[in-house]
């Protein structure tokens, strides 16, 4: 009997939504006995690896230490096969976290904990959370983070090229190492759903004010109706136009604005503690923070210099940390193993902006002298 597209395209989807990259027993299919042998033996492997207990495995299975025993030993009374796929589904967690890259430099501080928190609360809603604010005050790294932290968690970033529907699924589908068929937007909506439906995957979109008053905001009731049809949650990052865009655009399209924002639940602001004005009175980054930052790549500041760093953390106008970050790249290489000073950092910033804007750096740094309280 001849094989159509449609039926191999069926086939893909059910083996991305059934098998994950570290399972070895499918849902629809009985466990046989040599993959519950290998189950048990890369179980094995892996507690001997990790040093954990098998105390604290059975806890997170939720059995009885005694029952994995029995089960892992092969001499358990009752049907095994629930527990096997049980153990199976959890190593492929625990596997997940081990091998996701984790990205350089990223340290938990107080930016990252509230992004974190919004992390926390779509998963357990299913919802959407919105977090925007400016750019390099470390929204991706810390996406990224989530990301290596979250089992089965998707990330795709928009590209200026990547702004049309079909485009932001085929991106989605990459991210999730699924074929893309040749097929329409709404095709391939249905292809996505049938591999996301109930999976529960959390799915990071970043970069998403590329997507502001777009092509009648079709990109962006897309990803609505994706949410809308697998029921996982998302978490969606960009700068503060986006945010503006969704609470006082008015879209040219099809469907009105208000239906995107009624399904966010989370609105994390970070551009007022760029500004200063938040409800606590902080800013970004505090000097403790920065210097826990550098501290975690083995960076050695002085003082004055992580007070100057604070200040350009903290400034939307001059980059925030991905430009400190850049600053103190540059001063290591004149530094010559010594400990980074601001005088360093002020002869940088003058050859690079020139004399007049690095005064500017000057008086907003005595500016805010008084806000940054290390």
């Amino acid at each position: 009997m001849p094989i159509n597209d449609q039926d191999i395209l069926a086939g893909l989807v059910q083996d991305a939504r059934i098998l994950g990259d570290s399972r070895m027993s499918r849902d629809d299919q009985p466990v046989t006995a040599e993959v519950a042998q290998a189950i048990i033996g890369r179980f094995g492997e892996y507690m001997a690896r990790s040093g954990k207990s098998q105390e604290s495995a059975a806890r997170s299975l939720g059995i009885a230490s005694a029952t994995l025993s029995q089960v892992l030993s092969g001499s358990y009374a009752a049907d095994a096969d629930p527990h096997i796929r049980a153990i199976d589904k959890w190593l492929e967690i625990q596997l997940s976290r081990e091998k996701a890259p984790k990205p350089a430099g990223f340290v938990r501080i107080g930016v990252t904990e509230q992004i974190f928190g919004v992390h926390k609360w779509v998963m357990k809603t299913n919802s959407i959370g919105l977090i925007h604010g400016p750019n390099g005050c470390g929204k991706t790294i810390t996406l990224q983070a989530i990301r290596a932290e979250t089992p089965g968690a998707i990330y795709f970033s928009l590209q200026s090229a990547s702004r049309t529907p079909r485009a932001v699924l085929e991106g989605i589908m990459h991210a999730v190492r699924a074929g893309v068929p040749k097929t329409n937007a709404c095709q391939l909506l249905h292809s996505l759903t049938g591999i996301l439906k109930d999976t529960n995957r959390l799915i990071i979109v970043d970069e998403i004010h590329k997507l502001a008053g777009r092509l009648n905001d079709d990109a962006l009731h897309t990803l609505r109706d994706l949410h809308d049809a697998t029921g996982c949650p998302m978490i969606w990052a960009g700068n503060g136009k986006i945010a503006n865009y969704i609470r006082e655009g008015h879209s040219d399209g099809y469907d009105p604005l208000d239906q995107i924002f009624g399904r966010i639940s989370w609105w994390l602001d970070l551009t007022e503690k760029a500004q200063g004005g938040g409800e606590d009175g902080t800013r970004l980054y505090t000097v403790e923070e920065i210097r826990r930052v550098f501290a975690a790549s083995k960076i050695r500041l002085t003082p004055d210099a992580e007070r100057y760093l604070a200040v350009l953390a903290n400034d939307p106008a001059l980059g925030c940390l991905r430009q400190a970050k850049w600053l103190v790249g540059m001063a290591m290489v004149v530094s010559k193993g010594q400990a980074i000073t601001a005088d360093m950092l002020r002869a940088i910033q003058r050859d690079r902006l020139g004399r007049r804007a690095a005064q500017a750096v000057e008086l907003q740094l005595e500016e805010l002298g008084k806000v940054l309280v290390a």
